[in-house]
């Protein structure tokens, strides 16, 4: 860890997918909340920003599905409540790069778009 200095570039890189997520956030009115730290993140898909209903769990899924079909592989909340796995789940390895940060939020840009139509 501390030889290939990957607490920083897990901090530089966290930060990098923050500010990617934050950008898909006012892209997509579908993104409700973006919370995280480090390269660990999860963006909440809403139905509704304002009463924060969550989108049907099989759209979340088919976000994943079609980042799954870009070569990136995210996940979504599942075995909580039923009715409320609508948050995608992002850790990518310690050692990503700008580009693989930047592969991850242009396959969920590409997904969301896919999915809900397009942003703003």
């Amino acid at each position: 860890i501390e030889e290939e200095n990957l607490l920083e570039n897990t901090t530089e890189m966290g930060a990098r997918l923050e500010q990617s997520l934050l950008a898909l956030m006012d892209k997509h009115p579908v993104i409700g909340d973006v919370r995280g730290k480090g390269l660990f993140w999860g963006a909440e898909l809403v139905a509704d920003r304002e009463t924060k209903e969550p989108v049907d769990e099989i759209k979340a899924q088919a976000v994943v599905g079609h980042c799954n079909a870009e070569g990136v592989l995210i996940g979504v909340t599942n075995r909580s409540l039923p009715g409320f796995n609508n948050t995608l789940c992002l850790s990518p390895a310690l050692i990503a790069t700008k580009s693989d940060i930047d592969q991850i939020t242009g396959a969920i840009d590409n997904a969301l778009t896919a999915v809900f139509g397009s942003g703003k």
